[in-house]
């Protein structure tokens, strides 16, 4: 007989814990301290573990009872590791980054212990947004790839979204510091935050072709605005996003035309031109074009576009080439001092073969020198520039604030009526003579006379005129006539009309009466002013 003694030990259990089911577990046990509802997902196919819902506020304003309730989607994340990352699939977060509630990741760390030792609360932000849509934008459209699914992107977390204890009232507290708004506010934003980004630098790529240089030289033009539009071939356009091409075109076409209707400018400033260094020269407003085919064109066709109100300069900074246009002609109406100046402008590039010293300063940008060739051509418009400076005095003696506006043609017009109106502002008293006519009795041609008259011109829309007013001694010359040489001269009134050139007539006779009492008492007084017509007599 053969016996065998066997030694039997007992064997040792092997308990497996289950991390997901602790995870969500605890997320549970933190809401229900806190009042929350948490709804479990059945099925987790759709990114999210707890559907959870926050109780509304005790006390609220009457404006805003109609406000929802903080609603939010959590996916939980239990984990043993603390190298705080964790991978996620892009169908999970896509389907968190396009709920329109908040939507949050829970990583409870438990340390291989059976309680939580740490919880971090990371948001769906407006940064996770992006990333995962220009991923799965990338993945789409460039590598061809749908398969989500079998995608990830890892999520980092560190203290900054550590929840500071682990109880349920600091998870809520830590989730309503992101919605900090109120749901309504939250979900505008994030909405719209979904629809924008990756625009940023436009949606849409256009790529086309020109024939001939021509067309090119037409295309730089339209790119700067000085043309409307321009033949082009070979056009396609393709969404873009973050700055990725689709695949396919949205348009495609074998040829058309090219414009750019709103074209803005690159910058805003000021430009000057001066005949030699030490004058101030003459300064204007002015927007600056920039091709947008600069960088890529080759130096010769390069082209920059200086436009005011009143001209327009085209250039080539490295050629030195040259263009300008006056935008001063008809129907356009300017300032005074503006449209003076640009006349002041054309006469110094038109009357005088040399050099123009320009510089412009530009928002942002340094300053930038540069000459115009001047070319000797026939000025035709000295008449027209010795009324502007004319119109220039009038409008500050008359102290005018407002800016007066006028065309070419008005002033052309009116030359010179505003010349001679401004002549009487400043002329020797003894240069005045006026010769009148007494019809009834009782004038005494012995007394000194102050002779009332009036004296208007027009600048723009509106009327100036003055009532004016000579005294001296006269002589008498045949059948009731006389002939008064002044000694003196004097402004008493000034007048302006109103922006549609109306000046009433009861106005204007209470001003002549005002004026004839300061002169009543000693001198015989002759009045040239209609007062029934209410209209200046000769």
């Amino acid at each position: 007989m053969i016996s065998i003694d066997l030694l039997i030990k007992p064997m040792k259990a092997v308990v497996m814990r289950d991390l997901g089911q602790m995870g969500e577990s605890t997320f549970n046990l933190w809401c229900a301290q806190a009042g929350l509802t948490a709804n479990g997902s059945k099925v987790d196919k759709t990114g999210w573990d707890f559907f959870v819902e926050f109780p509304f506020a005790e006390r609220v304003a009457l404006t805003q009872i109609h406000a929802p309730a903080l609603e939010c989607k959590v996916q939980v994340k239990a984990t043993d590791k603390t190298d705080r990352k964790l991978s996620i699939k892009l169908s999970n977060l896509r389907r968190l980054i396009t709920a329109p509630m908040p939507a949050f990741f829970v990583f409870i760390e438990f340390d291989k212990k059976d309680v939580a030792q740490r919880a971090f609360l990371v948001h769906v932000d407006e940064s996770l947004i992006s990333k995962t849509l220009k991923r799965i934008h990338e993945l789409e459209n460039v590598s061809g790839c749908f398969n989500h699914h079998k995608r990830s992107l890892t999520i980092n977390y560190g203290p900054e979204n550590e929840i500071p204890t682990l109880r349920g009232e600091s998870l809520k507290r830590k989730i309503e510091e992101y919605v900090p708004s109120g749901m309504s506010a939250y979900v505008a934003n994030k909405s719209q935050h979904l629809e924008s980004t990756g625009f940023e630098n436009g949606f849409a790529q256009i790529t086309f072709s020109t024939k001939g240089e021509t067309n090119l030289t037409d295309f730089i033009d339209v790119s700067i605005g000085l043309k409307q539009s321009v033949q082009i071939s070979k056009f396609e356009s393709f969404h873009t996003r973050f700055g990725l091409k689709s695949k396919d075109p949205m348009i495609e076409r074998v040829d058309g035309m090219l414009e750019m209707p709103d074209l803005k400018p690159t910058a805003t400033g000021t430009i000057r031109f001066r005949e030699d260094r030490l004058s101030p020269g003459l300064v204007f407003p002015c927007r600056f074009y920039s091709s947008s085919l600069n960088p890529i064109l080759p130096q010769e066709l390069v082209k920059f576009r200086i436009e005011a109100d009143c001209f327009d300069i085209t250039m080539n900074p490295f050629t030195g080439a040259a263009n300008y246009k006056m935008n001063a002609g008809a129907g356009v109406r300017l300032p005074i001092k503006q449209l003076r100046d640009a006349i002041c402008l054309m006469r110094t590039i038109t009357s005088s073969a040399k050099t123009i010293l320009v510089d412009f300063s530009l928002t942002g940008m340094n300053t930038v020198d540069f000459s115009l060739n001047a070319k000797d051509q026939p000025f035709e418009y000295n008449k027209v520039l010795e009324a502007l400076n004319a119109a220039q005095k009038i409008v500050n003696f008359f102290e005018v604030n407002e800016s007066i506006d006028v065309s070419l043609e008005e002033i052309a017009t009116h030359a010179d009526s505003i010349t001679r109106f401004n002549s009487v502002i400043d002329a020797n008293p003894t240069l005045f003579k006026c010769d009148f006519s007494v019809q009834e009795g009782g004038y005494d041609p012995t007394k000194p006379t102050a002779c009332v008259s009036m004296i208007t011109t027009k600048l723009g829309r509106r009327v100036f005129g003055f009532i004016f007013v000579i005294s001296g001694s006269v002589h008498t010359l045949e059948d009731g006539c006389y002939s008064l040489l002044a000694s003196n001269a004097k402004i008493e009134q000034r007048v302006i009309s109103d922006d549609q050139g109306i000046i009433r007539a009861e106005d204007l006779i209470q001003a002549f009466e005002a004026v004839e009492k300061i002169y009543d008492d000693n001198f015989e007084v002759i009045t040239l002013f209609d007062k029934k017509s209410g209209k200046p007599t000769t």
